[in-house]
């Protein structure tokens, strides 16, 4: 095939694998990319998911602590009782109950009057009160905490009224989501899932205002309706207000407003009324780690900042923190499917034979284009020398004396093409597995005795001599041989022989018999010129020769061995070739022996 073409045949083979890797690898990204969305949307929607329920668990939390508070009855912090909580301090998350009245003065229960507290717990009382009163007088409004602190708790009340508790606007859009949108989109949407904290946001608040704040059967109202009202000065309770959560400097409380009604000693129609407040001071850092314990196994990292407003989904509803997660959704490395290594393995392997197939039709097609030419040129020989010579001897142009040596020539070049055409048909029916053999058992000795006038024949037309020692062991070992096929892989040997060995000293082939374990060994060798090591496993290649090398070298078209060896394999044995301890070339025919 000329070089044009091969280069076109390559060109185009080289196109077709860069497109089918192209579009392998252009499938691949796709199906890794889409996976790994995939991935971080479930990881998204699981974190999401954590969160939501994270911050039902602090807000369940949070509302238990609320709804304790407020249901402590107001007596308790004016006229608690011996086995009071108030005066006991066993809760943690608390630093100091404490109430301040019309007359602007601080009291916390069990540090007025004849004290029930133990000498050391009423010092840490008092040393925490001073601390209160420092916290409030460092705000904008020194000298006046009630007025601070009942701004606190319409600022906060304000506030809670404020925070929605109905998620109709986000619900809307999230069913418009999912009505548009596949469910896997859904979860990894960032719109879907902050809608989705919104309504889980209103809900939370919701569920706080039911436990302790609903209307008429509200817990204040409820304390005033169990004969709490009276207090031990006098002053009747005319209204209580919810607890709710305040920051004042960096501090949390819970506060409620008080209305007192003073009855005695006043005129009749003109009671004196005073506002009040009783709170609850908190230790953020206890509040913030029991709030955290109930969501520590769904968010480990999690944690919990002041907050002023609420607008955000990840602030609590009971208190005002806010969420911190500090964690982000994670995907691992995201592995080759088994469909994507199966489809990368087809494609490799389709290229690859392709690519064999292409080469096998290539060579194939050089190694015919060189039999043809050398064939040509092997029969364009004998050919004219049979014109020729016929014409002479038809002619009379030949003496008597020299028409012997014409016809000895002729008789040659008969040979010549019979035994080409002999080697063609032979290699014909093996690649076709159409060759038939007749197998029998013998040994080397009664094998090659009959085979020696024709090898001799062959080698006295190159003026060489034939040695064959048949004796010893290994020639009469048995073996299952086609006496036919080794009889032709011998005479491709000698015909070598004659070609490339003649004219040397001395002009001689000898075949010997050896054994090497289960085989036996014929070892034909010459003192010919010897085959180099390159070029002893490129002589068994079938139509190795060129038209240009057939010219130039001695006569065949490089078949014989080629056959040789195939020959010798469809016999179970094998064809080598070594350098010889002659000098010339050792080809050595290796058959299996019948005989252990």
């Amino acid at each position: 095939m000329r070089a044009p073409k091969i280069f076109c045949v390559w060109t185009a083979l080289g196109l077709c694998a860069v497109m089918v890797l192209g579009a392998m690898t252009w499938l691949t990204r796709s199906v890794l990319s889409s996976e790994r969305d995939r991935a971080m949307a479930e990881s998204r929607a699981d974190l999401e998911e954590r969160t939501r329920l994270a911050l039902w668990r602090m807000d369940a939390v949070g509302a238990a602590i609320l709804l304790g508070e407020n249901q402590r009855p107001p007596t308790d912090y004016s006229d608690p009782t011996e086995d009071s909580p108030l005066l006991t301090g066993n809760d943690p998350l608390v630093k100091l109950h404490f109430e301040i009245g019309q007359d602007g003065r601080l009291r916390s229960p069990g540090i007025k009057g004849p004290s029930m507290l133990p000498p050391v717990v009423m010092a840490e009382r008092i040393g925490r009160l001073k601390e209160l009163q420092g916290v409030l007088s460092a705000n904008p409004v020194p000298g006046d905490e009630l007025k601070l602190l009942s701004c606190a708790v319409e600022v906060s009340e304000n506030a809670w009224q404020a925070l929605s508790k109905d998620a109709s606007v986000a619900k809307i859009g999230n069913n418009d989501l999912r009505i548009n949108n596949p469910a896997s989109k859904n979860r990894g949407d960032t719109t879907y899932q902050t809608n989705f904290n919104q309504v889980e946001k209103a809900q939370r608040a919701k569920a706080v205002e039911q436990q302790f704040d609903n209307g008429s059967n509200s817990l204040p109202q409820q304390l005033l309706s169990a004969n709490l009202r009276q207090g031990s000065d006098g002053r009747e309770i005319k209204e209580i207000g919810p607890m709710r959560v305040v920051w004042i400097g960096g501090e949390l409380f819970l506060l409620r407003q008080l209305t007192l009604v003073l009855q005695e000693g006043e005129p009749e129609g003109s009671p004196t009324v005073e506002k009040g407040i009783q709170g609850v001071w908190l230790d953020v850092k206890q509040v913030k780690e029991r709030l955290l314990a109930e969501a520590a196994d769904l968010l480990p990292k999690a944690g919990l900042v002041s907050l002023t407003g609420q607008s955000d989904p990840l602030a609590l509803v009971s208190f005002p923190l806010l969420l911190q997660r500090n964690e982000s959704p994670v995907i691992e490395a995201t592995p080759l499917s088994l469909p994507l290594l199966v489809g990368w393995a087809a494609v490799i392997v389709a290229l690859a034979t392709a690519s064999l197939l292409v080469r096998g039709v290539m060579r194939l097609s050089e190694r015919r284009a060189s039999f043809v030419s050398a064939v040509t040129h092997e029969l364009r020989t004998p050919l004219t020398t049979f014109r020729l010579y016929s014409d002479m001897l038809q002619s009379g142009a030949v003496k008597e004396e020299k028409r012997g040596s014409y016809l000895s020539v002729l008789s040659r070049e008969a040979d010549r093409l019979s035994h080409l055409v002999e080697n063609v048909l032979a290699f014909s029916q093996i690649e076709r597995g159409s060759a038939r053999s007749a197998v029998r058992v013998t040994n080397a000795s009664d094998l090659l005795e009959p085979m020696r006038e024709r090898f001799e024949s062959r080698l006295i037309t190159a003026g060489m001599t034939l040695e064959m020692n048949l004796t010893g062991e290994a020639a009469s070992a048995p073996m299952k041989v086609d006496a036919a096929a080794v009889e032709h892989i011998l005479f491709n040997l000698v015909d070598n022989a004659a070609k490339y060995a003649s004219g040397v000293q001395p002009p001689m082939l000898s075949i010997r018999i050896a054994r090497n374990g289960a085989r036996i060994e014929i070892h034909a060798a010459d003192h010919g010129p010897g085959i180099v090591s390159s070029e002893r496993s490129r002589i068994f290649q079938a139509f190795h020769k060129s038209a240009h090398e057939a010219a130039e070298s001695k006569p065949g078209v490089g078949l014989g061995l080629a056959l040789s060896r195939r020959l010798a394999k469809s016999l179970g044995g094998d064809l080598t070739c070594k350098s010889s301890d002659q000098g010339g070339a050792c080809f050595v025919l290796s058959l299996p022996s019948t005989q252990a």
